[in-house]
């Protein structure tokens, strides 16, 4: 059962923990939101509540389905590598923006949550750390509009991702991965730097696609 919330931002912290049962998996895709159900588990009376999950659906991570209420929303492959094609198009942009105004606080922040992410060691809060990362190298990009639109897609994309960052061989990848755009941003290498990034991206995206693709063939033939 999930932790009691607080009085402080009533509504805001509501949508933080849903927000992460949906991203972990705690709340899986389709699962409906009993509004009574889940103001009981959190200790949340039902009227913040109903805001929270409006804010929710405006960043598409639940949706109101006919006879079925609010459900969590549930991404076609082609919307997921669409998620990713975002995720290039914004991201490299902004890294090429950021790299020349990086300093050296930015990226001690940006290494500091690749070191936190090696000493978990596990995948639950990849989503959140893999975000805090890549915002950290291009915020100061100063595109603060582009940054908080980056954050919904991200999300979207991020409750897939923790699902396929589940061996230890995928983890240690994305922390190579980020070493190598904190290395290349150091030495202001901009081409190198995108390059790895786009690289980085299309390879998350083309694992996801596969893996994904595979489960969703299995689960059709046991229902068949």
């Amino acid at each position: 059962m999930s932790a009691k919330i607080g009085r402080q931002s009533l509504t805001d912290q509501i949508v933080t923990e849903l927000r992460r049962q949906i991203l972990t998996g705690q709340l899986a895709e389709g699962a409906p939101l009993r509004q009574e159900k889940l103001a009981g588990e959190l200790g949340v009376s039902r009227v913040p509540l109903r805001e929270a999950i409006r804010q929710l659906e405006a960043e598409g991570l639940v949706v109101s389905e006919l006879h079925k209420g609010t459900v969590v929303s549930s991404l076609s492959l082609a919307e997921i590598e669409e998620l990713f094609e975002i995720r290039e198009r914004l991201e490299t942009w902004l890294f090429e923006a950021a790299i020349p105004c990086l300093t050296e606080e930015d990226f001690s922040r940006a290494e500091a949550i690749i070191d936190e992410s090696i000493r978990i060691g596990n995948v639950e809060n990849w989503g959140e750390l893999n975000w805090r990362f890549h915002e950290a190298l291009y915020r100061p990009s100063g595109n603060r509009i582009a940054l908080r639109l980056l954050r919904t897609v991200h999300d979207n994309a991020n409750r897939y991702v923790n699902l396929q960052i589940a061996v230890a061989k995928d983890v240690e990848r994305e922390q190579a991965d980020h070493q190598a755009l904190v290395a290349f941003a150091r030495l202001r290498d901009t081409r190198r730097g995108v390059d790895t990034l786009r690289a980085h991206i299309r390879r998350v995206s083309r694992n996801l696609v596969a893996s994904l693709a595979d489960s969703r063939r299995a689960v059709e033939r046991d229902i068949a």
